[in-house]
């Protein structure tokens, strides 16, 4: 079946699987990824629809500092899960000639290492993520390790294969991980064996990240095409791709409010786009230099600066807030807040509901008025950025390496 939909004045097309194909449900069913802890931030950007959504967060401002501990020259995006706090760092003190990606475990109490770093690899691009009990880390060039958390023992290493390009970690949904190559295919693994279970050939070639809910599998470029696949084949459900148009990705997709959200960075036309999850029509689009976030009936779009909470039934903005350097990102919601790194160098904690300041922390020093401040900014050439939060603790990556955890005040 083969339609059409409107982006801006492109037209492009919209190949969809017959109405009538059947999506696998069973150990990747919706109810086994709710299985997952509540309170926990458990990958890159929160959970598989990568919404930045911690739905049963307790942590709450104001905090006070637990601990900080000195890692390297950078802290990717945390994993936070009971008591323990997991990243990927640079171990490299900026000083010793390179990247030497290390995955870190520390207990969320004391900020004491749980089990010595682990090696990943002498180059840039290593990421990590939770799923069933234990840790996922993939590497720039492709090679996927499974960690017990507790311990740090390694269960069980694979590799793409050929010659990846990989920024973003995998997404684990339902004892299954799911990645893709940055050459052109995706990838399911068995979540507890590493055993392969398909591959699937992409539209595109680039470093862009998975989304998994139940419908399936979505790989998106930007906003020039995106694929939707079965989780327990790897076939094609629906395709969208703009004619002769091709870019490298980068930009998340994001789940949320019952779409689809794609942004891309052009400078002439930065925006996010949603498409109906069911349909892949064009829903609405707003202007956009940063990845939509999404609470209880909000979404956060962040453009030049200005944040600006919508209420997902009539899109009417409820309240904004405006960084002095134009460059802002919400990197989590949680427990009734809105977490955004501000280009100033920030954490700015807001009021769910009212947008009020609630607390808020210098986590990098006020960058130079000169300086070109790029909203979410993603340390490109090491790791991934972001926030955690786990049993009332918040775990931010800061300036220099730092990884600082925060408690009730």
């Amino acid at each position: 079946m083969r339609g059409t939909a409107l982006y801006g004045s492109t037209r492009v097309r919209v190949v969809a699987a017959a109405a009538s194909a059947l999506l696998f449900v069973g150990s990747g069913s919706s109810a086994t990824a709710a299985a997952e802890p509540q309170d926990a931030t458990l990958g890159y950007r929160a959970d598989a629809r990568a919404d930045s959504f911690v739905a049963g967060a307790t942590a709450a401002p104001p905090f006070k500092k637990l601990w900080s501990r000195d890692l390297g020259s950078v802290v990717s995006a945390p994993v936070a899960v009971g008591g323990r706090v997991f990243a990927v760092v640079n171990a490299d003190q900026g000083g010793e000639g390179g990247p030497r990606m290390q995955l870190v475990g520390l207990d969320a109490a004391s900020g004491k290492d749980l089990w010595p770093q682990k090696f990943l690899t002498g180059e840039p691009n290593a990421t990590v993520t939770y799923g069933g009990g234990l840790l996922y880390t993939q590497t720039g060039g492709g090679k996927v390790s499974a960690w017990d958390p507790a311990t740090g023992a390694l269960k069980w290493t694979t590799s793409l294969g050929g010659s990846p390009y990989c920024q973003y970690p995998p997404t684990w949904y339902g004892d299954v991980l799911y990645t893709q190559d940055g050459r052109g295919k995706a990838v399911a693994l068995r979540a507890g064996t590493g055993q392969r279970l398909w591959d699937a050939p992409l539209v595109e070639n680039g470093f862009a990240p998975v989304v998994v809910d139940e419908a399936g599998v979505w790989v998106a470029f930007d906003n020039l095409a995106y694929q939707l696949l079965d989780r327990n084949s790897g076939r094609e459900l629906r395709r969208f791709d703009v004619p002769d148009r091709s870019g490298p990705g980068g930009n998340p997709a994001v789940l949320g409010a019952g779409a689809l959200w794609l942004r891309n960075s052009f400078s002439d036309d930065a925006n996010t786009v949603a498409y109906d999850r069911t349909t892949g029509a064009v829903l609405r689009s707003f202007p956009a230099d940063a990845t939509p976030a999404f609470g209880t009936g909000r979404v956060y779009i962040a453009n030049r600066g200005v944040v600006r909470a919508l209420n997902t039934t009539d899109y009417r903005t409820v309240w904004s807030y405006s960084s002095p350097r134009q460059a802002a990102t919400v990197r989590l919601v949680a427990g009734g807040y809105v977490y955004i790194r501000d280009g100033n160098g920030e954490l700015v904690v807001l009021n769910e509901r009212t947008g009020a300041k609630a607390w808020s922390y210098r986590l990098a020093a006020e960058p130079h008025p000169m300086e070109n401040v790029v909203a979410e900014q993603d340390e490109r050439g090491w790791t991934v950025p972001g926030i955690a939060t786990a049993r009332g603790r918040l775990f931010a990556p800061a300036q220099g390496g730092l990884l600082i955890a925060f408690g009730k005040a």
